[in-house]
């Protein structure tokens, strides 16, 4: 298999042979990936300083070590004991890492919704009763012949319980609770997530929330400390990332596939913004 040309981090694209033939560490089929110690083999599939595409659904429970990583404009620091779900088509880049980071991880190619990116720090008896689900996921996908259906079911029960875990954190904690201006914040980012690489003005986002350009941006302001063009661009500059590590596509392409209007265009933007023209960061490692 080889690596998808967007940068996506997915079951179907990407190399996983460096894991495959370790049986007492990893599992891997077209159905599922689960590593039970994935920090040793960690830069053969996402290196620091680059975002990722991750095309499917994936849990994660930190074991050791810390890490920084950013899940499409949300910044988290994430430490042993954290549990991570993450949405498909989240785009993930690892900042930093301790040098012992590890996890067990999974990635599922059954398309089990999952409405948002949850990061939580568990509690003893929830962290041993998602480990718990883990291990019967982990036996359960080595049966021979594959049983994808319950399979599929135990997946759906890990979500399930860990949503479950983060609605009773939020019950017990209200005043970790966003208020309305914390979820115009949340509902904006996503939406720039969702539309950055066509639309890039200030107005369509308001429309879009049933604002007026002058209330969101005093909104985002209050809230973040940044403005309303810094996330349009933070969001635009990610997608450009990801779409130029593919080092065969055009910068043409790259700025055609962003909607500006022309090559001249992204590479101002591009430079602005990182210091280096599109051509050099694609040439970079």
């Amino acid at each position: 298999m080889k690596r998808n040309v967007l940068n996506d981090f997915s079951l179907q694209t990407t190399d996983f042979s460096s894991i495959e033939n370790l049986p007492d560490l990893a599992f891997v089929n077209e159905y599922l990936v689960m590593g039970l110690d994935i920090g040793a083999y960690r830069d053969n599939f996402v290196k620091i300083g680059f975002p990722y595409r991750l095309v499917e659904g994936r849990i994660l429970w930190i074991t050791k070590g810390s890490a920084d990583i950013e899940l499409t404009l949300d910044v988290y620091h994430i430490k042993k004991g954290d549990i991570i779900l993450l949405a498909p088509e989240t785009i993930m880049e690892l900042k930093s890492c301790s040098d012992d980071y590890t996890m067990i991880g999974v990635m599922f190619k059954e398309n089990i919704p999952i409405n948002k990116n949850i990061v939580i720090h568990a509690e003893e008896n929830d962290w041993r009763e998602t480990l718990r689900f883990a291990n019967l996921l982990w036996d359960t996908a080595r049966h021979v012949p594959f049983r994808k259906e319950t399979v599929s079911h135990l997946i759906s029960s890990i979500i399930s319980d860990i949503q479950y875990i983060h609605r009773a954190e939020q019950e017990l904690h209200p005043t970790k609770r966003k208020n309305r201006q914390e979820e115009t914040f949340c509902k904006f980012k996503m939406l720039v997530n969702e539309n950055c690489c066509q639309h890039r003005s200030i107005p369509f986002y308001a429309d879009k929330l049933a604002l007026s350009p002058h209330y969101l941006s005093t909104i985002i302001a209050k809230v973040s400390g940044r403005s309303v063009m810094y996330w349009i661009n933070r969001a635009t500059l990610i997608q450009a990332k990801v779409l130029l590590q593919n080092k065969d596509m055009l910068v043409c392409e790259v700025a055609d596939r962003l909607n500006f209007p022309n090559q001249s265009a992204f590479s101002f933007f591009f430079k602005r913004e990182t210091g280096m023209s599109p051509s050099e960061y694609q040439k970079a490692d």
